[in-house]
């Protein structure tokens, strides 16, 4: 599978939907050492800090990488025992995995993960929302440009994705209006003569992270920012609790004087994505307020009010580190690790991940084993994982990583009529939701369509304080239509556990998918635009577009009626922890011995390896930091 592109222009759409296959990069690696006291054979909590302190555990990574002729400049902790260490740039995912086979036949050494930088999947109520964007996708007339809104696609686009299925027409919506309605009736007693109170519920985008947006005010929480690398981050203070994004644009100055940090797959952006922002639009737009477009989730408020998103900045230019993901897909959990910041207020009940990788979940990926591990870790605290499918597919490719991960909620992309997405990867479990087909070399231009209107910001480069509107394309999301309707769902019932949840918005899909119009998919040739299908063709691989399309109204209702049924922490056993092979290197050494670390604050800024060189004798030892239980 390939690595997932960048992308979420307009301008950039139609190439986005058959992407090249960049090569994979690294930055650095994830090391576990082996511990006199290991907490459990079976699995090593989140929270699990090394039994011999930091001081110690340097020294020993030291030790251990100038065996194994393994070079770095960075050390930091991170969750379930283990350190991120790298050299203080990108580096090939072959460099970096022969790095990590050499490290793991080191004695001292329990697993080694490679920090793989993964890619945004992007490609560039009763009373219906009166919001300008929301009211262009239903059909009014068309203008060049609408107040607040910026630019506005043809008449009969704007927000699709928000509006009914008409007919044989719209099929791959998920119908939010039926859901809106229902909640409506459900709060005001019409439905049954009873009324009910909405639980509050919080949801986590672990995305390029938040600006602000007029149609977001009052909806955001505090977040955290995750992007511990200077360059990369654009903020140059590594973790701290600020989550604005500050542009994932890359410019030729950029890729000039860092080349080994944004390597030739970061492509020269005609403007930032502001992807983070998108999907939070999608989500909690304010709704019914005259301007811009309208959120999933307006009906809905968070545990003090109506601020319900947690922002989780994990990904800067060029993407996101998977060490970076794990801890904030941990931290939005209010799940303690070692060198947590300040847990979150409150934990997010659903997390969004619209960012992925190549490799299937299991021992025979990279990153795998320790998604695993954390997703278990989520799903006994009750937090659902929903991820976008990826967009490496016009043929023969199953979902990126985490979305292949079990216990994960998998979504594909759809166009607005129901066929699958040229650029959408295929799943076997999980639903589709439309998402947008723009490829214009598709021998079936009914098929095009101008994608997910969403707010977004006007910079091209940096933020700016102009607000508009923009359009969106990938599987990135899609995603997040799923999430908007666990969120309801759990407003209604929150007591439905992680499974129930899955197994709820699975069971009220949409079946069959249409079946008129392209031909079937078949994984086994490659595939544009397709038909897809729940009957696969005999000897092929039973990946399609999941079990069927995302309806929201019918997962709303069902949801409502099983209170009283659900367990809001699900009973999830211990997975087994992960050891990844220990299989010898192959690779020729490429010299260098280990070293000590630093931290970024004192590495950024030095000017060449000399100076570096010099301040290795000035590093200063982490603190030691204790284990915290999981909190509520």
């Amino acid at each position: 599978m390939a690595t997932l592109v960048l992308g979420g222009s307009g301008k950039a759409m139609a190439a986005e939907a058959s992407p090249a296959t960049p090569s994979r990069m690294a930055l650095g690696l994830i090391v576990k050492l082996k511990d006199a006291k290991p907490p459990s054979v079976v699995r090593l909590k989140a929270s699990a800090v090394p039994s011999d302190g930091a001081p110690r555990q340097r020294q020993r990574i030291a030790d251990a990488a100038r065996r194994k002729r393994v070079s770095y400049l960075v050390q930091r902790p991170t969750a379930f025992a283990a350190n991120v260490i790298h050299a203080g740039h990108a580096t090939s995912w072959d460099e970096a995995n022969a790095q990590a086979q050499r490290l793991r036949a080191d004695p001292d050494v329990e697993w080694v993960v490679v920090n793989e930088i993964v890619k945004k999947q992007a490609l560039g109520i009763n009373n219906l929302p009166n919001d300008p964007g929301y009211a262009q996708g239903n059909g009014s007339s068309s203008s060049a440009s609408l107040t607040g809104v910026g630019p506005v696609p043809a008449s009969g686009s704007g927000q699709v994705w928000l509006t009914r299925p008409s007919g044989s027409s719209r099929q791959g919506v998920a119908d939010f209006p039926a859901a809106w309605s229902f909640i409506d009736d459900w709060v005001t007693g019409v439905a049954n003569g009873q009324a009910h109170t909405l639980s509050p519920v919080v949801v986590a985008v672990l995305d390029t992270g938040i600006l602000r947006h007029p149609d977001l005010d009052g909806r955001v929480l505090p977040g955290y920012d995750f992007v511990y690398h200077p360059l990369s981050s654009g903020d140059n203070d590594g973790l701290d609790s600020d989550p604005t994004d500050m542009g994932d644009w890359v410019s030729a100055n950029d890729k000039q004087l860092h080349p080994d940090v944004f390597d030739a797959d970061c492509e020269l952006e005609e403007q930032s994505s502001w992807h983070g922002l998108a999907i939070a639009g999608m989500l909690v737009a304010n709704t019914n307020n005259g301007k811009y477009g309208a959120g999933m989730l307006a009906q809905l408020n968070g545990p003090i009010g109506p601020a319900m998103l947690m922002p989780v900045r994990v990904a800067g230019k060029c993407g996101a580190e998977v060490s970076s993901i794990i801890e904030g897909m941990l931290w939005a959990s209010r799940v303690s690790y070692q060198g947590a910041p300040a847990l979150p207020s409150h934990r997010a009940r659903i997390l969004n991940l619209s960012f992925g990788g190549e490799g299937a979940c299991d021992a025979t990926s990279n990153a795998g084993p320790i998604y695993q591990q954390t997703i278990a870790t989520l799903r006994a605290a009750g937090v659902l994982v929903v991820a976008s499918a990826g967009n490496d597919s016009i043929g023969a490719t199953g979902p990126s990583l985490p979305a292949s991960c079990p216990g994960v909620l998998a979504v594909t992309g759809l166009n607005q009529d129901g066929f699958k997405a040229r650029y959408a990867n295929m799943i076997s479990d999980g639903v589709a939701v439309a998402s947008g087909d723009v490829d214009g070399a598709t021998p079936l231009p009914n098929l095009i369509d101008d994608g997910i209107y969403t707010p977004v910001n006007a910079g091209l480069t940096s933020p700016t304080s102009d607000y508009v509107m923009g359009q969106k394309v990938g599987t990135s999301f899609a995603a997040p239509q799923a999430v908007g309707v666990a969120a309801m769902m759990l407003a209604v019932n929150p007591d439905l556990s992680v499974q129930q949840l899955i197994d709820l918005i699975k069971f009220t899909s949409r079946k069959p998918f249409p079946a008129t119009g392209p031909a079937q998919c078949n994984p086994a040739m490659p595939q544009g635009n397709c038909s897809c299908t729940n009957t696969m063709p005999l000897n092929t691989v039973p990946l399609t577009c999941g079990v069927g399309i995302l309806d929201a109204g019918n997962a709303v209702t069902l949801a409502a009626s099983t209170v009283g049924e659900g367990s809001g922490t699900s009973a999830v056993g211990s997975a087994p922890y992960f050891t990844p092979s220990r299989v010898s290197a192959t690779q020729s050494s490429g010299g260098g011995g280990g070293g000590g670390s630093l931290d970024w604050a004192e590495l950024f800024g030095l000017a060449s390896l000399t100076a570096l060189a010099a301040a290795f004798m000035r590093r200063r030892p982490a603190q030691g930091r204790q284990a915290a239980k999981l909190l509520p």
